[in-house]
This record gives structure tokens, sequence and C-alpha cells, in this order.
């Protein structure tokens, strides 16, 4: 098929898609509860995904900038196309790229097209809570940033009088967690126990990272991921729990952020007989925007956490997890701007409180004839006075599990970076010379 066949296909497909597009203007296509994130999709609007999702898969074949070896059929993507499309995208199109020409014919477009056609678009994540399970209520604290602390304001780049026309709408309108109060069954807390009885001090996986696709340009520790999105990918599995736990926040947490470090590690700090005391971090983001503005990525510094839950896992004395404030800046803001290249702006901002937490100690889910699993439980306790009675038979500080950690986010770290008040005496000490880094953020969170 030559190359002013394809412009004419493409074209055509443009204008179908936009005439479905104006048939199917009107219906509501998400429904967004406390209970479940439901996506479904009207006929109409089945139509425009699956010729917009081949609209989309020929425009990657014609422009996604391959070049062919010397003397060789095979292609290789270009650096560039990483930064672009990101390596799911390329996998993706190679995997339906059979003969490996940097191209997609309709011979080897039409396996795709049948898996798009008979998806099951409908995507429910339900976590009930049976009889005879120990509930808890998490509470979600949320003060919105201070726009103030971004420099885009500050230097006053926008004007906040006119919100309507402006990338920071979404950010200024997020003023409350999306889920103030929500139930979970105790046993769902599984997720941040480790699957091989890792040590104590020592850290493991909560989310890994895992897609590593098999290609030669692919030799880092962590792939990235396509800014031009909208919609969490879909989660399975315990990774269920923790894409719950943050939509309390908002109703799109993406768990793996787009960037280094990415993913959620947690690391045993202390044990009993009878209970697990568990540190945990987590890099995760916001997608605050919807079509047809540009996206907007809310990028917390990370999530620190700690859970306190028994080993049969009935019962849960302790959960918080919290963005750090301690630090000038703990928030990084990205979006796309509207012109040819989708180049990004970049800011960061401080905000006081992002939270969540018990309020009170798990209880069973059915008490005395009365069912308590949609009770909504308020916070009637201090909230660290739980933890006082459990005597430790094996422990670590804090501080040893959240450098533990740390480190394997930012192997960097394994040098010792010191204050600027404190280098001058070291290095004369150690007969040093000192090598000084100026930030605008942290370099050892996602504030930077």
């Amino acid at each position: 098929m030559d190359s002013q066949s394809d412009q004419s296909e493409v074209s055509a497909t443009a204008d179908d898609t936009n005439q479905v597009a104006n048939e199917a203007e009107g219906h509501d296509a998400i429904e967004d509860n406390s209970q479940n994130i439901i996506i479904e999709l009207t006929p109409f609007q089945w139509r425009v995904l699956v010729t917009s999702t081949s609209l989309l898969v020929l425009t990657v074949a014609v422009g996604i900038g391959i070049w062919v070896e010397s003397g060789s059929s095979h292609w290789r993507s270009d650096p560039e196309d990483f930064r672009k499309f990101g390596a799911e995208v390329l996998t993706f199109f190679r995997q339906h790229d059979v003969n490996d020409d940097g191209a997609l014919d309709l011979t080897e477009f039409e396996p795709l097209a049948h898996v798009l056609i008979d998806v099951n678009v409908s995507i429910t994540y339900d976590l009930p809570v049976d009889p005879d399970d120990s509930v808890v209520t998490v509470g979600a604290h949320f003060q919105p940033i201070d726009l103030d602390s971004m420099q885009s304001v500050a230097n006053k780049n926008y004007d906040l009088a006119n919100p309507d026309l402006l990338p920071l709408t979404a950010l200024r309108l997020w003023t409350k967690p999306a889920v103030e109060l929500k139930n979970f069954a105790t046993k769902y807390f599984s997720l941040f126990l480790s699957k091989s009885n890792a040590a104590i001090g020592v850290p493991y996986h909560i989310t890994p990272f895992s897609f590593q696709p098999e290609d030669e340009m692919y030799d880092m520790k962590y792939t990235m991921l396509s800014s031009n999105r909208y919609h969490p990918p879909r989660v399975t599995g315990d990774l269920i729990v923790l894409h719950n736990l943050l939509a309390m926040f908002h109703s799109s947490p993406f768990i793996n952020s787009r960037f280094a470090p990415q993913g959620s590690l947690a690391c045993l700090r202390a044990f009993n007989d009878e209970w697990l005391d568990i540190s945990i971090r987590i890099h995760a983001e916001f997608q605050l925007q919807r079509p047809p503005r540009q996206p907007f990525w809310f990028t917390p510094a990370q999530f620190k956490g700690r859970l306190v839950i028994s080993k049969d896992l009935s019962e849960i004395k302790y959960f918080r997890l919290y963005v750090p404030s301690n630090r000038r800046l703990n928030v990084d803001m990205e979006w796309l701007k509207n012109d040819p290249d989708h180049t990004m702006d970049v800011d960061i901002g401080y905000m006081k409180q992002m939270e969540l937490r018990l309020t009170a100690a798990s209880r069973p889910a059915t008490y005395e004839g009365y069912d308590l699993r949609t009770s909504l439980k308020p916070e009637t306790e201090p909230y660290d006075a739980r933890l006082q009675d459990i005597q430790w038979t094996n422990e670590v500080q804090v501080d040893v599990c959240e450098r533990a950690m740390e480190l394997v986010f930012y192997p960097f770290k394994s040098v010792p970076y010191l204050n600027y008040t404190e280098v001058h005496q070291i290095a004369s000490e150690q007969k040093k010379l000192v090598h000084l880094i100026a930030l605008w953020g942290a370099l050892d969170d996602q504030s930077c």
C-alpha cells in the first residue's frame, strides 16, 4: 500500500471518527462512586473507541520515526521514539508487526481489530466485605496545594481570574478528597505483606515494575511511560487494593509513575508472635484532566506509610499513608502544552496534608445481628495510643527501613549527601574536596 493510499485511508478514518463522535455526544461514559470504578461505553462510543484505536495504530505505523538498517529488512526504534511514545506502545506495535518492516498492513491489523471488538469494556474495581470479615474505616484527609508556592503563580504567568482557559483549572478545583470515608476488609491489607517472608529490615516489592521489553535499546532499570494519557491502566489482583486506596484522593490514580522511581516498596520493621509492623514507601501519581484539555500530572514526592496488622490478617491496629510535608516543596506538576511539539510545562509546589489513616482499630463486619460492613466509623480515639500496649520480639528503627527502601529507589544515595552546614567540617577532617549541588527541589523524591 503506497503512502498516498495510506494518507487517504487515514483521512477517511478520521472523518468517520468525527462523525461517530458527533453522534455519540451527550452519552454519559463514566460512573464513579466510593464502592466501584466502572467504565461503560454506549454502542456509539464503542465504535469511536475501535475506530480511534485503529487510527492510532496506523498513525504510529506511519509516523513512529523508524529507520531500516542497511542490507536488512528489520528495523529498530529510534531513541527518540522511546521518549515520545514509551516502551509500552513500541512493544505493543512490534507484537503486531509480524514481518518486522515497521508498518502494519490490513492482514497484520486484523487480529488486533478482533481483540478490540471483542474486549469487555466494563471494568469494576470492587472489594467486597464478607459477613465473617473484620472491617476498618479509612479516612482521607486532604488540604489543597498552596498555589502561591508555585512559580507559575508567583511569577504571574497565569491569570487565575479566568480558570476555564487555563491548565491549572483542575488543580484549583481539587479542594477535597474524592471519597472521605471508605470501609475495607482487613484481609485486603495483605497487599503490604511480603510474599517471600523477607527478613526484618529488608525491602520487598509491593508493585514491582515488571514491564521490561526485550529490546536492545532497553538498558535502564526502569522505563519511561507516556505523559499523553488520561485513564489509568487496568489493574488486577492485590493492586486493586492500592488503586482503591489512592482513588480516595482522586478518581484517576496511576500506581506506577511515569518516571523513575516507579512502584512501591515495604519493609518489615518489627514483629512478635501476633503482630507485624510494616514500613511503606509508594511512588504514584494522579491525572487531573479529561479531554479535550491536555493532561495534567500531579506527582507527590512520595507516600510514606506504616501498617500494624495481625499475622492472621484478622485485625489492624494502625494504618497511615501520607505525603511528607517537612520540606518546602513536596509535589511535582507537569502538563502538556497546546503546541505542535507537545512540550511540557513543569512546576513544583507545597501541600500541607494528603493522608489516609484508620478512624479506629478493626472491628467485626457483623456484630450481634448488626451488619457493620457499610457502617462508616468516624475517628474517635487518639491515633497513636493504639500501639502503646504492643511489645516487640524483634525490631529495627524506622529510619533503618526508610534508608533501605531509599537505596532501592535511589542507588546514588549509597554515597553520603550532607547538608551545607555540615559538609565543611567533615571535608576538613577527611581532607576531601566539596562538590556542591544546588537544586530547585529534592534530589531523593519526586518533587524535583
